[in-house]
């Protein structure tokens, strides 16, 4: 055979594959899309959220090991059952943690109750607190003079329920449709608590307050708006609780608490 029939015939054999493969490349794309695809639907309708790899998708935990965290300057080991938030459950530094428990026992999470905690309702049993590093601007007093107070109908209130007094906010302020509740420690500090209201759009009010409770700790809370009459049982337990998972001692403020955990 010649030199140049044998060219030709390695140029047809390579013509002849370089066709072959290139007829491949069409049905290979088709179903490399079609897995993608696929793949994409699958992750979209079952695959996590960017929210839930976050850790910021409630997930309730009946376990009861403790994390060792440090809120602030401050040395916390935390029972995972009282966590709501997978991202609250890592160990490290971190400047808050997210907490919640059933009153008025102030229980965790376990399945036994599992569906309380689920409970929306307006006498709902279920507090959530956080414990953070304090670093706000403005003392508990300082915001009740500087900031709610003056937005108050009338500076001078009402005698209200429980030993407090109340306050209805001016029509035009952020507060609106809520109630300032304002009781007096031993001392003269204040315990600020602020309500809302219970009205179409609000069918399960709940009352809020947020004080420091340590030179570098402050401490926040809600519950449904019925647990207001036993908010001087919720206040002092509640701090002894948050307090009682630190293993770090801090010079605490305020008003003696109970020495016993609840």
């Amino acid at each position: 055979m010649s030199r140049k029939r044998k060219q030709t015939m390695v140029s047809e054999d390579f013509g002849l594959e370089a066709k072959q493969d290139s007829s491949l490349t069409l049905p290979l794309t088709i179903i490399g899309v079609t897995l993608l695809l696929c793949f994409g639907f699958v992750y979209y309708y079952f695959g996590p959220t960017i929210s839930e790899l976050r850790g910021n998708t409630p997930d309730p935990s009946a376990s009861s090991e403790t994390i060792p965290m440090t809120i602030g300057d401050v040395d916390f080991l935390i029972p995972t059952n009282y966590t709501l938030l997978p991202k609250d459950r890592r160990a490290g530094q971190r400047d808050e943690v997210a907490l919640y428990a059933l009153l008025p026992e102030f229980a965790p999470y376990s399945m036994d109750n599992a569906d309380v905690f689920d409970n929306n309702e307006p006498d709902s049993p279920v507090l959530y607190f956080e414990i953070s590093a304090f670093m706000s601007a403005l003392e508990e007093e300082e915001r009740l003079e500087k900031v709610y107070l003056e937005t108050v109908m009338d500076r001078e209130g009402r005698q209200g329920p429980y030993g407090f007094k109340v306050y209805e906010f001016v029509e035009n302020s952020g507060y609106k449709d809520e109630d300032l509740f304002v009781a007096r420690n031993d001392d003269g500090s204040p315990i600020v608590i602020r309500c809302y209201r219970q009205t179409e759009i609000i069918p399960s009010p709940h009352c809020r307050r947020d004080f420091r409770i340590s030179d570098s700790l402050a401490l926040s809370y809600r519950y449904k708006r019925p647990w207001l009459a036993q908010w001087k049982a919720i206040d002092q337990n509640l701090t002894a609780l948050a307090l009682s998972m630190r293993t770090t001692d801090v010079p605490l403020r305020g008003t003696v608490l109970p020495t016993e955990k609840p």
